[in-house]
């Protein structure tokens, strides 16, 4: 019971800390569009600059009811959670940010502190722009699956996360050309012990007619070269969002039987194709448009397992360094950290629903749903978040975990997560 109840709040964690980040930090608003530029440099004389440091935040209560399939009673989990955000601007446009992320855990009594992002952005002459620091950074267009996205160390999360995901560390390049053109590139240097363990990302973006797409490549030594291409679109009043991206050669490690034992391996070899699309329309009702959005999206894993690696209850014996020295592909699965949530597999499909102006002005609802199309198991999320003028916010959610045993989303055994939050923004 206890190894289930273990399994279950893993899942749980592993759902939130990789679930869907309803809101990020919008840059937009902080420091403008750092994505792409839509005016060539500015070449006429500039108001003169001043100095400013700004301190804004948020401060979310979370309690949390789990259900297990296996037992009677409930997991009950409350924390919450603070994050702190510095703005300082300078002159020259020279500007600074900073994420503090605290989590106060009653129980354990217990605070965690983590600097989710730090940086500050500087530029030569409005020509080229730099951003070095920890950071999260806008690589890769569709909503969920971001095949093109080798970046981030945190990939977006489908279940609703309450805070922010953390940065990856590095200095980004952006140079814009005009209107339509943009190069983009990052330099990682977060876990480079040398200069030649360094890995960089460089990307071409260019707008023709209404669509806008980009190539572009992915290099770090010991790791397979990843090239990859994306772009946006419409179609009538249809908004398309498609990522390709291969290498030959894989760059995950998964799990090998060898004669009765497990063992982990990466798949240098065979080509790794990735890709995914996405539909998104938004529909009138009453005297709003768009109050309806409804986005689908699909997800193409080719190097993803063939088989349920769940389902299958036989023991083996383990090659890798773990607690145990024998005993399911499941058990060896997590023990290795070999799980990467909503990428096990080779097809996956979700939709996102939005209905804004739910009941009053105020609030939305939220319906969303992925599946594993290999193994049919799939998480229905549901909730309505309420934000005021005045920056109070509310919010409900209910998980529900679908389909037969021991898929990916129903091996924990989870039958549902309630989540209630209360929160302010200052």
């Amino acid at each position: 019971m206890k190894k289930l109840l273990t399994l279950s709040i893993l899942f749980v964690i592993l759902s939130a800390g990789t679930g869907f980040s309803a809101e990020e930090i919008n840059e937009n608003e902080m420091f403008s569009n750092t994505n792409v530029i839509t005016q060539e440099a500015n070449t006429t004389p500039q108001a003169e600059e001043k100095k400013s440091i700004g301190f804004s935040g948020e401060l979310t209560s979370v309690t949390e009811d789990i259900g297990i399939s296996t037992s009677t009673k409930d997991f009950l989990n409350s924390y919450i959670l603070s994050n702190i955000f510095l703005d300082v601007r300078m002159k020259n446009d020279i500007k600074a940010f900073a994420n503090l992320e605290t989590n106060y855990q009653p129980k354990s009594r217990t605070t965690e502190f983590n600097l989710r992002e730090l940086f500050f952005d500087f530029n030569f002459d409005r020509h080229v722009y730099l951003r070095t620091g920890k950071q999260v950074l806008h690589w890769g267009r569709c909503y969920l699956w971001n095949p093109t996205d080798l970046i981030n160390i945190e990939k977006k999360p489908f279940i609703r996360k309450i805070g922010y995901r953390e940065g990856a560390y590095g200095m980004k390049l952006h140079v814009p050309f005009g209107t339509k053109y943009n190069i983009y590139g990052f330099l990682d240097t977060g876990n480079a012990p040398s200069p030649e363990n360094l890995g960089g990302a460089l990307k071409y973006e260019f707008l023709t007619g209404k669509t806008e797409m980009a190539f572009s490549g992915w290099a770090k030594k010991t790791y397979n070269p990843v090239f990859g291409y994306d772009f946006s679109s419409r179609i009538s009043d249809i908004d398309i969002l498609g990522e390709f991206s291969i290498s030959k050669g894989d760059n995950v490690n998964r799990i090998r039987e060898n004669q009765g034992t497990l063992e982990i391996f990466r798949n240098n070899k065979d080509w790794a194709p990735r890709s995914s699309i996405n539909f998104s329309k938004g529909f009138r009702i009453g005297n709003f448009n768009d109050r309806l959005t409804v986005s689908t999206e699909f997800f193409y894993n080719q190097p993803g397992y063939k088989e349920n690696i769940f389902k299958d209850n036989n023991i083996y014996q383990f090659s890798a360094p773990t607690i145990l020295s024998s005993g399911t592909k499941m058990e060896f699965l997590l023990l290795n950290n070999l799980y990467d949530p909503n990428y096990l597999s080779r097809y996956y499909s979700a939709i996102f629903t939005t209905l804004s102006r739910f009941v009053i002005s105020d609030m939305n609802l939220n319906m969303n749903y992925i599946l594993n199309i290999d193994d049919g198991s799939g998480i229905l999320s549901t909730g309505v978040t309420y934000k005021n003028i005045n920056d109070l916010s509310a919010g409900f959610l209910v998980n529900t975990f679908l389909g037969e045993e021991n898929g990916e989303y129903t091996f924990s055994n989870l039958k549902y997560d309630l989540q209630l939050t209360a929160g302010i923004s200052f």
